[in-house]
């Protein structure tokens, strides 16, 4: 395994660690979704921090806020990496009752889409991007109402902070399922169309980056990993740019993914092998990602996890995964205004 590659999988052990021993009450899973977003930055998670931190949030938040329960460590996280916890709370807050106004129910994906906004610097723009990111679920809606859900919300809003041209992402989103599905690989119709958001982000030929992603899945498969009929395969979007044949890329990840099988918190009795290979694609996705990456990275911080419903584990690694497609297209957008609405 790739030196560096040991070293995330050590740091992210350690930092799972430390956060469970801290805040044992909280899933488990939860935990590792928090130790991976300080894992991204290369930072040892600050446990007394993150206590001070909760403490800010039960002060600005009510006792049955949607923030006090499962996205509370992802929140904590956050704040415990900002330089001004404070601030970084007073604006979250901001954005997250913007998004919230008017709807009848909040959600998980709700907060989450605040932390997008927030970690690209962009809360003054917020009420745009929010207008942005509902016509682009309007009309997904209507262009494939089964396979959207409100669990999109959170690539819906990296999809809008970009500012690509609606017509043209409805589009990627159409034809790179139609493609998916034409592969027979047996991924599922919802992980299909997710990993479709997440490509969709980027600039580029919908197909060929779609293509690419097939490699790498199939080369998985070779390996004996098959997480077709889960969310997981979504976090193979983050891989798409790395530049290393996807035979090599697969072994990386599977050797990543045995050594992480040995450590504590992620056997099989803590943690399937399809949610292990998703850890380990996202691990890859930072080491092996490039300047381009490192700079997305470095910009928006790491990680977004989530328990979906009563069901086990609902991923969405989504910082690590699209951050640097979404600089790369917020680039291309400045240099390229014909493509901006």
């Amino acid at each position: 395994m790739n030196d560096q590659l040991l070293e995330k999988c050590d740091l992210l052990v350690k930092n799972r660690t430390a956060i469970q021993k801290n805040f044992f009450l909280e899933k488990d899973l939860m935990a590792v979704a928090a130790a991976l977003i300080f894992t991204a930055e290369g930072r040892e998670a600050d446990t007394d921090k993150m206590k001070s931190c909760r403490k800010l949030l039960k002060k600005n938040t009510r006792l049955l806020s949607n923030l006090r329960d499962i996205v509370e460590l992802v929140i904590l996280s956050k704040m415990a990496l900002a330089e001004s916890p404070g601030k970084y709370l007073e604006d979250f807050l901001a954005v997250y009752n913007s998004i919230i106004k008017g709807k009848f129910l909040e959600n998980d994906y709700m907060a989450l889409a605040s932390v997008v906004i927030l970690d690209q610097g962009l809360q003054n723009d917020c009420d745009e991007i929010i207008a942005r990111a509902n016509e682009i679920t309007k009309r997904m809606n209507s262009d494939h109402p089964v396979l959207t859900a409100a669990d999109d919300t959170s690539f819906i809003m990296f999809l809008a902070i970009t500012r690509k041209n609606v017509d043209s992402i409805l589009s990627d989103l159409t034809d790179g399922y139609a493609y998916i599905k034409s592969c027979k690989t047996g991924i599922n119709d919802d992980p299909a169309y997710e990993l479709c958001e997440v490509l969709a982000v980027s600039y580029g030929d919908m197909i060929g980056k779609c293509d690419k992603v097939m490699k790498l899945y199939n080369a998985l498969v070779k390996h004996g990993t098959d997480y077709g009929s889960g969310y997981a395969v979504s976090s193979l979007g983050s891989l798409i740019d790395t530049g290393i044949e996807p035979s090599k890329l697969a072994s990386e990840i599977v050797e990543a993914e045995c050594y992480l099988k040995t450590q504590k918190g992620f056997g099989d009795s803590a943690m399937d092998r399809r949610t292990r290979v998703m850890y380990a694609a996202l691990l890859a996705s930072v080491v092996f990602g490039g300047s381009q990456a490192a700079a997305g990275n470095s910009v928006i911080s790491n990680t977004l996890s989530i328990i979906w419903a009563k069901k086990i584990a609902k991923m969405i690694s989504l910082l690590i995964q699209v951050a640097p497609s979404v600089a790369s297209a917020m680039i291309k957008d400045d240099e390229t205004e014909g493509k901006t609405e």
